[in-house]
């Protein structure tokens, strides 16, 4: 049952959700094992690109669906105010970002032997200390975004939510367009957030309303046009074209449309499946986030000691993401038996 404090809903935990928290960490995982056969067009067979794409081509809704989930957990909640957000989140956020940074920041120093302080600072600055590490930037600046939102979407009647949705999703989509075909695309630390809101208010109103779409064509017409459009700005513009990767990026059509269908498939799939495990799996997910990287490099790092076939990537993409996922998780289960890791991850 909803409870209600000082007039706002209170909902319950949601077992459905750890689901998609799960599938998402997974699918985070195989976007990154799966980014090498991509960026390697020149030096692959056509087989091993198209390879890449086609499994690519399937994770890049993660960390919309990521946002999606904070959203559920956070919009039209009573905790959503400034003194919460200001005391409790943010630094919990900003804590679990300085921590991650520093230890990527000895993992170039130690390990790629590629640390420049100047370097390091300024991609800091940017948003990105590592690759993976823009995910906490956007999270803090919608952290700071959430109370008036969460005041807001709690009295809008379905249909002006829904409204409220699609044009912010028809804006970002028009502006992430313009600025990439234009080259003018410049993200940083600070601005990251702003062009989330429209996930942040779609995942809202899909857990909400739970509007009767057919989730599973969403996906898979979005899966589709990922894969064929990536294909032809690859080879139909030259693999030296900057945006050949747009249908890859969070705010292309086909990236909003897999995140749809793919929350919606997710949520259906979960109230169907009762696995006793995600509840366990559920809470590791924010340390595979951050840990992943670690694994895959080093996996990375001795297959060429073993067997040079071990780089096919026929055999190194899913060889790469069933071990990087087994010991991240393994990883993360031990780390969480830890009280301060536990409470602040």
């Amino acid at each position: 049952m909803t409870k209600l404090k000082d007039g706002v809903a209170e909902r319950p935990r949601d077992s459905n959700l750890d689901f998609v928290r799960v599938v998402a960490c997974l699918a985070v995982v195989l976007l990154h094992v799966s980014a090498r056969p991509i960026y390697m067009q020149d030096e692959l067979s056509a087989w091993g690109w198209l390879l890449g794409n086609v499994v690519s081509s399937l994770t890049h809704w993660c960390v919309p669906v990521f946002v999606m989930l904070s959203a559920v957990l956070i919009l039209g909640s009573s905790k959503t105010t400034y003194p919460h957000m200001l005391k409790s989140r943010v630094p919990r956020m900003l804590a679990v970002l300085f921590i991650s940074s520093v230890i990527y920041a000895l993992w170039m120093k130690y390990f790629q032997h590629d640390f420049v302080w100047a370097n390091f600072l300024n991609a800091v600055v940017m948003g990105q200390p590592y690759y993976h590490l823009h995910f906490f930037y956007l999270i803090i600046g919608l952290y700071l975004i959430a109370p008036p939102l969460s005041q807001m979407v709690v009295q809008m009647e379905e249909k002006d939510l829904r409204n409220a949705v699609v044009a912010t999703s028809i804006i970002t989509m028009a502006t992430f367009a313009w600025s990439t075909f234009s080259r003018t695309y410049t993200p940083n630390g600070g601005s990251f957030s702003w062009s989330y809101i429209s996930y942040f208010l779609l995942g809202y109103y899909l857990y909400k309303f739970r509007p009767d779409l057919p989730y599973g064509m969403i996906t898979l017409v979005g899966y589709l046009c990922t894969v064929f459009g990536t294909m032809a700005l690859a080879y139909g513009m030259g693999n030296t074209y900057t945006w050949k990767l747009y249908f890859y990026s969070y705010f292309s059509p086909t990236v909003f449309a897999m995140a749809i269908g793919v929350w919606g498939l997710s949520l259906q799939i979960a109230g169907k499946l009762k696995i006793p495990a995600l509840t366990k799996l559920a809470p590791l997910t924010l340390l595979v986030y951050i840990v992943h990287p670690i694994f895959m490099e080093l996996l990375r790092s001795q297959y060429g000691k073993v067997s040079a076939l071990l780089m096919k990537p026929l055999i190194e993409v899913p060889l790469t993401f069933v071990l990087t996922t087994a010991l991240a998780f393994l990883l993360a289960h031990l780390l969480y038996k830890i009280n301060f890791v536990r409470r602040l991850f």
